[in-house]
């Protein structure tokens, strides 16, 4: 008997990958006010409200270009070789998917990430050609969030920031010590910190992207990082790189590498790194 194997179909993909893009809370996630929280659509699909510059909500679509991850970030569920159901959009399926949901007047702005397949910079291309395509090929000029991948270029960097309303490089660690604690494939300050401070040159006040907005993510719990290192990385990227925002996500036990201590700890309760989300907000 022939095995038939069949491909996931556009709407199976976006299942899956709006599903994925849970686990990156570098948008409006607000903590304070019940209205901003994520929540499922009609439709199952992730749906993340924002809060506009007059003050209104709106909400956003956000899905992963891809699941598909060279990286070997151990707290990540879809970090390389863990068994996952993998797929990915294509840059025009992307366009005519957030469309869709556009015209209908169901988001009002598109927040797009991905993991990295292939290099950085080719990852950046096709998350940066989704916003030129509905920059310039259908006029759209209503909120774009850009994910950056480590250690993409500086030119790939400076595009994103070029078409973006929004752009994020999650930090994930406050420090190279604990990131070693998490990947061995990461650089923290190539990779991380010196993008991050790109960003921050090009949106800078007085700049030609200073209307851009700059977040990032800490991941809590996963490198035995304490309270005050978190802290401490913070009020840099505050006072020094001009970050507009921070978010923390707490890890979850149960998908990441079993060689992480958070796996290992048995004598703590599960809630407690929820509680320590909950306070560094």
């Amino acid at each position: 008997m022939t095995a038939v194997i069949t491909r996931p179909n556009t709407a199976e993909k976006l299942d899956i990958l709006s599903t994925d893009a849970q686990y990156d809370l570098a948008c409006a996630c607000s903590r304070k006010d019940p209205a901003e929280h994520r929540h499922r659509g009609s439709d199952g699909k992730w749906i993340y409200p924002i809060t506009l510059p007059n003050g209104g909500k709106s909400v956003i679509f956000k899905t992963l270009m891809s699941n598909v991850c060279n990286n070997d970030c151990k707290y990540c569920p879809l970090r390389a070789g863990r068994d996952v159901r993998r797929c990915s959009l294509g840059v025009d399926e992307t366009v005519r998917v957030f469309l869709d949901y556009y015209r209908r007047g169901e988001v009002f702005g598109l927040f797009l990430s991905s993991g990295m397949c292939g290099c950085a910079d080719g990852t950046m291309e096709r998350l940066n050609d989704v916003a030129r395509v509905l920059r310039r090929r259908y006029g759209f000029r209503g909120y774009i969030h850009l994910k950056v991948i480590p250690g993409a270029s500086d030119a790939a960097i400076t595009d994103a920031v070029s078409l973006a309303n929004a752009v994020s490089l999650n930090i994930e660690t406050p420090g190279e010590k604990n990131l070693r604690k998490l990947s061995n494939r990461k650089d923290y300050i190539r990779d991380i910190i010196e993008p991050i401070k790109l960003i921050s040159r090009l949106t800078g006040k007085g700049m030609k992207y200073s209307r851009v907005k700059q977040t990032t993510q800490f991941i809590v719990g996963a490198a035995e990082e304490s309270d005050a290192e978190i802290v401490r990385y913070m009020g840099g990227l505050y006072d020094r790189l001009g970050m507009q925002r921070i978010y923390f996500s707490a890890y979850q036990k149960g998908l990441g590498d079993p060689s992480l201590p958070a796996e290992n700890q048995t004598d703590t309760d599960p809630s407690e790194v929820l509680t320590r989300e909950h306070r560094l907000y």
